[in-house]
């Protein structure tokens, strides 16, 4: 029994590697099609970060605008003492 399940294991780690190198396979013949991957995704983190940045500005904008509840500025840097 201890050879059959040796022999299992090693048929179903062979299948999988082979598998996995099969999926990525055409991705690594065409380069732009990584370069244009990897352009978009970094183009969506960054307008990710210019949303947020952009929403946090505006809403300390509107809370400082508005008189009635006591606007007190914060340093976000983070530097401490």
């Amino acid at each position: 029994m201890d050879h059959s399940r040796a022999a299992m294991g090693a048929t179903a780690t062979t299948a999988t590697s082979s598998s996995a190198s099969s999926t990525f396979r055409p991705l690594l013949r065409r380069p732009s099609v990584i370069a244009l991957t990897v352009a978009v995704a970094g183009a969506g983190l960054g307008l990710g970060f210019k949303h947020v940045a952009t929403t946090m500005r505006n809403n300390e904008l509107a809370q400082k605008q508005n008189s009635s509840n006591f606007y007190v500025s914060v340093d976000r840097s983070g530097g401490g003492i």
